[in-house]
């Protein structure tokens, strides 16, 4: 039956069963609109509802409460049309649950970071006030219209992008909070300035280079000595460093994070205290000489906080695995997935399986 006969029989059986509907034509409309006002009512009621559990779900659960604005929609009644093809209505209830069975493996795993960021959170007394988020919020957003191709709107974009205002605010809180729990980690003195004169041994081979390795530790003891004899450390390098980076800047070297340092240069950084000046020790295919010039707590205030943000960035995604590995998690739609477990792949790989066929 198509849509134009559908339409005549549902009519035909409403005039048999009230022939007060074909009379009245201008009873029929206020009945209609009747109608329509009670089920706009009653989706309210049910988004009342809805939002209502929410705010319960939360309060129970500890999670954060958003500004209104950010919060998530409530769900739509079941028998709500979200779009058409060709007249033919896709509900929410299909739409609800296509999402949950394609994107809830990937949802779950990000509400799960968040909730053990909040938990580490309030145990620790700290929090970003929602003005601080929205501020960073907006500044994402403007980076974000800079990407929108022409003709599409800035909010079509992020939803495209599966970042609707909730998920993105969300996001940059849950950011923002676990920045603040690293700094509260960060040891400025893990960075480390000083400067460096360099002699690299020549030769290309091993044997090559021991046989040259004499003459290159007795012209760095040369330097060495001129130091110690009042020579200026930046003068020398000028003179003797071979390392073309930071021979012209008198052989400094930018803010380094010891961590990351090759071990026997930062055993000397450590040995040293700032101002002095190592002897000459062989690192890295050459001999070196180093002086200590400060650590990062003796750095400016504008220098230090470049320290903590720097330091933050290297440390956050260890320290989030960390709060995950300790935090007991259940997790009934997918199995968290771990790298450093997967068991390595067995003999010649194996070619791509085939794409599946559709069921026929």
């Amino acid at each position: 039956m198509n849509y134009r006969y559908r339409i005549l029989s549902i009519l035909s059986i409403t005039l048999a069963v009230n022939p007060l509907v074909g009379a009245l034509p201008q009873q029929s409309q206020n009945q209609k609109q009747t109608q329509q006002k009670q089920q706009q009512q009653r989706q309210q009621q049910q988004q009342q509802r809805q939002q209502q559990q929410q705010r319960q779900q939360q309060q129970r659960t500890g999670a954060p409460q958003l500004p209104p604005q950010y919060r998530p929609e409530p769900l739509p009644a079941g028998n709500t049309v979200v779009a058409t093809v060709n007249g033919e209505p896709i509900l929410a209830s299909e739409l609800i649950q296509a999402s949950y069975n394609w994107f809830a493996a990937t949802a779950i795993e990000e509400l799960v970071l968040e909730r053990v960021v909040e938990q580490e959170a309030r145990a620790q007394g700290v929090s970003v006030p929602d003005s601080e988020v929205e501020a960073r919020y907006k500044q994402q957003l403007q980076n974000a219209e800079s990407q929108v191709p022409p003709g599409m709107s800035l909010d079509d974009f992020l939803k495209r992008n599966q970042f609707p205002p909730s998920r993105l605010f969300a996001r940059i809180r849950t950011q923002m909070l676990v920045e603040k729990l690293v700094e509260r980690q960060v040891n400025l003195d893990d960075f480390v300035e000083y400067s460096q004169i360099v002699i690299r041994i020549q030769g290309n081979t091993p044997e090559q280079q021991d046989e040259n390795a004499p003459a290159a530790e007795a012209k760095a003891r040369e330097a060495y000595e001129k130091i110690q004899q009042g020579l200026d450390f930046a003068e020398a390098a000028k003179e003797y460093s071979e390392d073309p980076f930071s021979k012209d800047r008198g052989g400094k070297m930018n803010w380094q994070n010891r961590n990351f340092v090759v071990p026997d240069l930062r055993a000397k950084l450590d040995e040293l205290q700032p101002g002095q000046v190592s002897e000459p020790f062989r690192s890295m295919g050459g001999y070196m000489i180093i002086r200590k010039e400060r650590t990062g707590s003796q750095a400016s205030p504008e220098e230090q906080q470049e320290l903590r943000e720097q330091a933050v960035r290297i440390q956050i995604g260890e320290y989030v695995q960390q709060l995950q590995a300790k935090a007991k998690i259940t997790n009934t739609i997918v199995q968290p997935f771990n790298p450093e477990q997967a068991a390595p792949s067995q003999g010649a790989p194996r070619p791509p399986a085939g794409r599946p066929m559709p069921p026929r």
